[in-house]
């Protein structure tokens, strides 16, 4: 016991209390750093995504549709689609921007028309799925969370309560679901996945290897060919050109 406090002693000392504090400042400053740059994304979250809503709300309440039954978009409301796309990429998650684009290119993919359940009233559960989304991100618990049609309530009329409502909203979930799973089949069946592993890793060693060899063997060989071989470089120059 007596060697035991010996070593502690020896161990408080001046200098290691005064790098233990220091060692515990920095990990303090560190922290507090850490919680406050995450507070700050998620005030700039929550604004981003009231801009999303105020896109979704303009969207709605201007629609408008030509002959087809395409959606004509004003530039106002086009330059609003591209500065939230723009603020969702920087500040939202990564599950509310794919959202995002899922409900932006509803109407415009031809794989996403062509698919079985497609409907066009799907796109408005697209936006349910996103407030649900969001209500989750800026901070409310899984046991606070509402329903799809529940979601939609405050600027569609009659479909909180309605029992129709909610069968409609529980097939548009499915039909959205199997949507993106015959999406991810196509991925799959065109070999998505092992061409990206292809173009990211394989191609670039082969394609590094064909720049290595072309300064460091092939270009200084053709010189040292030149330099030993004149009169048959000339000759070879002179055919290539009279062809």
């Amino acid at each position: 016991m007596e060697l035991t406090w010996a070593k502690v002693n020896s161990f408080i000392t001046s200098d290691n209390i005064a790098l233990l504090s220091v060692i515990i400042t920095v990990l303090i400053f560190i922290i507090t750093r850490h919680v406050e740059i995450r507070y700050k994304k998620h005030d700039d979250k929550k604004v981003q995504y009231l801009k999303l809503i105020e896109l979704m709300q303009k969207m709605f309440s201007d629609l408008k549709k030509n002959k087809k039954g395409e959606i004509i978009l004003s530039d106002e409301t086009k330059k609003l689609f591209f500065d939230t796309g723009a603020s969702l990429l920087l500040y939202g998650s990564k599950r509310i921007y794919r959202q995002y684009l899922l409900f932006r290119e509803f109407s415009t993919n031809p794989l996403i028309k062509q698919c079985k359940y497609y409907k066009d009233s799907l796109a408005l559960f697209i936006i349910s799925d996103i407030l649900v989304t969001m209500r989750k991100e800026v901070g409310l618990s899984y046991f606070n969370n509402i329903k799809n049609n529940e979601a939609l309530a405050f600027f569609v009329n009659d479909i909180s309560s309605n029992p129709f409502a909610k069968e409609n909203a529980m097939d548009a979930k499915f039909r959205i679901k199997m949507i993106i799973f015959e999406l991810a089949i196509i991925d799959i069946a065109r070999f998505i996945f092992v061409k990206q592993i292809y173009i990211s890793f394989i191609k670039p060693i082969f394609a590094g290897l064909s720049i290595v060899l072309k300064y460091i063997l092939f270009i200084p060989l053709d010189r040292l060919i030149m330099k030993l071989f004149p009169q048959f470089t000339k000759n070879l120059q002179d055919k290539h050109h009279s062809s």
